[in-house]
């Protein structure tokens, strides 16, 4: 067994070697959206492995992801499984969380002065 640290959370799992990154994240309580039921047809699962060793690319992340996002450490959540090493993985935030923040902060601003 390995252990499964999620970023930005900084929780960690026990993992079983393939034991997909979406179930670990959810045996964590971790989100990690996805619409496609692990079919790699939505893309919305997208993890950056910051550290450590996953499965190697499956066909399906072969097919869906670019060279340059997989050379990047890009890899699909569903699709990606634990190996026996340890891992950390980042759950990239979700865009229209942080642009919804970034307002909310602007107007915290406008609000103090």
């Amino acid at each position: 067994m390995g252990k499964m640290t999620f970023l930005p959370s900084g929780k960690s799992i026990k993992v079983r070697a393939g034991q997909s990154v979406v179930s670990a994240a959810g045996s964590a309580r971790v989100v990690i959206p996805q619409r496609c039921s692990g079919h790699a047809s939505c893309l919305m699962c997208r993890i950056v492995l910051e550290k450590g060793d996953l499965t190697a690319p499956t066909a399906l992340e072969l097919r869906k992801l670019s060279p340059q996002d997989l050379a990047q450490g890009i890899r699909l959540g569903c699709q990606a499984k634990a190996t026996q090493q340890d891992c950390t993985v980042r759950i990239p935030e979700n865009r229209l969380k942080s642009v919804v923040q970034a307002a909310l902060e602007r107007q915290r601003e406008e609000n103090e002065d």
